[in-house]
This record gives C-alpha cells, sequence and structure tokens, in this order.
C-alpha cells in the first residue's frame, strides 16, 4: 500500500482517491495535513514518509514543495466548477448560484519557478 501526504483544508473527495489509486498503481494510505502550512520544512518528516505528495497549496509553496521530495511526485488535483443549477444564500443575505467541483485528473508538478516583488 502507497503512502500519501495530502496536503489541504478539505477531506480528499472518493472520485480523487479512486483517481489517486489508480494513478499510484494501487490501494493508497492518506496522511493529512489540514493546517495553514507557513514554512515547508515543517512537512519534511512527513514527506519523507511518503511514497507521493498530493497537495492543495499556493504557488509559492509549490515551488518550495518540489524541491524537497527528490524522486517522489508532487501531485495536484485539476478539477472543474459546475453548476450544480441552486441558488445558495450567503452570510449576507445574497443569493448566488451553488457550484460543486468535480475532479478530473491528477497531474504531477515536476518544475516551479516563481519571482516576486513585494509591493
Amino acid at each position: 500500500m502507497k503512502q500519501v501526504l495530502w496536503i489541504s483544508r478539505h477531506e480528499m473527495m472518493p472520485s480523487q482517491q479512486a483517481d489517486l489509486e489508480r494513478v499510484m498503481g494501487g490501494p493508497v494510505r492518506l496522511t493529512l495535513w489540514k493546517d495553514t502550512v507557513r514554512d515547508i520544512l515543517t512537512l519534511l518528516p512527513m514527506v519523507r514518509e511518503a511514497d507521493a505528495v498530493a497537495a492543495v497549496l499556493p504557488l509559492e509553496l509549490l515551488a518550495k514543495l518540489v524541491k524537497i521530495p527528490g524522486e517522489k511526485p508532487v501531485l495536484q488535483s485539476v478539477c472543474r466548477r459546475t453548476l450544480t443549477g441552486r441558488m445558495i444564500v450567503t452570510s449576507d443575505g445574497r443569493q448566488d448560484p451553488e457550484v460543486c467541483y468535480v475532479h478530473e485528473y491528477w497531474q504531477q508538478i515536476l518544475q516551479v519557478e516563481v519571482q516576486t516583488k513585494r509591493l
């Protein structure tokens, strides 16, 4: 069984997990990290234990993450937003169309280069 570190505030959708098992070649056991990631190095012990890392992170943090695992794949779920046809009432009383996220596929992040400048 493959060990995958799942870095996200959200639970993995069943469709994501089923497709992840296809990508990983069999059953996977997830280790969850739901907290906000402030420093990628705090994840290092869990990355070492994992066979792969699946992450929902800002681009800057993804750029740092792909430099850590070496041969371990860093994966990202690609989803599409779909309107459900229902309306939801927001906390301020507005009505907005409800959307759901549908998993499309996993992609492997091979390289990310980011340069920023504080303004």
